[in-house]
């Protein structure tokens, strides 16, 4: 269910200033649960001063110790974003508020673990996991990807023939350009998956296309809600048998891709540009030349790193491989040394030999 405060025109009219549907649910369920901590209106809230408004932040913030530090962070942001466009700005104390902190209660995806849940799934599994894993997206937009465009994109790669397809598409959350990827193991299973999918039929749900939050809205191409795509992550986890450190999410997948680029050398502003990050504009007229230079590089990051069908990266394959023909030279150049040193080794053996019976005699005489 969409939290009732979406209802409440102090809340909409501070959600509207806000770019994505995904950053105004985000905002929304934050401040109802600060709102809900304390049993208040979102009009008692606005009767705060700016620092009595802070003060409630911090007094949260104690009393949920058992909450992420990136949890209160958020839920504090809420609060602070709302109190600021009704112009009550809060100032915050230097060290009064915890510190983010990186996620380290997630499960960190190996080019192992992911190739072992792209073999373990169905059709529509193997679809879901390589384009996932070639576009890098955020769950939000990857749900919203539209079959109709998919469509469009695989008509084009058989009109070329092309190996990766690259379009450019707008991030909602940032309002960022970015550069789609399409990778040959994507293209593959999604001409597969859609040409499996036309006979079959798709659920009835009740119309969430408007929803805030990305978990009830379903995905036109794999007719499963945000949620039904979470979970299919976790059931192949399970069924590939991983040995997780942490919970399976989605957002990791983003985090395996962002590591592979980087790995096969793409710079920040690169790697940026895929992802659909922020770019400072001084930095802007860097994007003139950006889709060339990542179409030049990205086919190698794929081929080293980024390929499902290959459990250990080829790159780690390629190095592996030149360092087993190096010990074997070095083998065969131990063994040559060796047997030159062979008559040494047998002259020093009679030597011993001849030591061993002196040490003998003397012994005998000494008894």
């Amino acid at each position: 269910m969409e939290p009732q405060l979406n209802e409440n025109p102090l809340i909409k009219k501070w959600l509207r200033l806000k770019k994505s549907r995904n950053t105004k649910y985000d905002y929304l369920v934050r401040i109802t649960k600060v709102l809900e901590h304390f049993n208040m209106t979102p009009e008692e809230l606005l009767e705060m001063s700016p620092k009595e408004a802070r003060e409630l932040c911090l007094i949260y913030q104690n009393e949920n110790r058992h909450l992420s530090n990136n949890t209160i962070l958020g839920r504090q942001t809420a609060v602070a974003s709302f109190m600021d466009h009704y112009d009550k700005p809060i100032k915050w104390k230097r060290n009064t508020k915890v510190k983010p902190r990186p996620d380290i209660k997630s499960h960190v995806f190996s080019n192992g673990d992911l190739s072992k849940m792209f073999e373990a799934g169905n059709t529509r599994d193997k679809c879901m996991l390589s384009l996932a894993c070639s576009l890098g997206w955020e769950i939000s937009s990857f749900v919203d990807f539209k079959k109709e465009t998919l469509h469009r994109l695989l008509e084009r790669q058989e009109e070329t023939g092309e190996e990766f397809v690259y379009f450019q598409e707008i991030r909602q959350k940032t309002g960022e350009p970015r550069l789609a990827i399409l990778n040959p193991l994507a293209l593959k299973w999604s001409r597969k998956w859609i040409k499996e999918s036309e006979s079959m039929p798709k659920r009835e749900r009740e119309s969430s296309e408007e929803s805030f939050d990305f978990k009830r809205r379903v995905s036109d191409i794999f007719d499963l809600t945000g949620k039904g795509i979470l979970n299919r992550i976790k059931v192949l986890g399970r069924r590939a048998g991983i040995k997780t450190t942490g919970n399976l999410r989605f957002h990791n997948i983003r985090k395996w891709v962002m590591s592979g680029l980087s790995r096969s050398g793409l710079n920040e502003f690169q790697i940026k540009y895929v992802l659909g990050k922020s770019i400072p504009l001084s930095d802007g007229t860097y994007l003139q030349t950006l889709e060339q230079e990542v179409r030049e590089r990205y086919p190698k990051a794929y081929e080293e790193y980024l390929n499902l069908e290959t459990r250990v990266p080829r790159k780690a394959v390629t190095a592996l491989t030149g360092e087993i023909e190096q010990l074997k030279e070095e083998n065969i150049e131990l063994k040559s040394q060796l047997n030159g040193q062979r008559p040494e080794m047998l002259k020093l053996r009679e030597e011993l030999d001849d030591l061993r019976k002196m040490l003998k005699k003397i012994v005998k005489q000494e008894d």
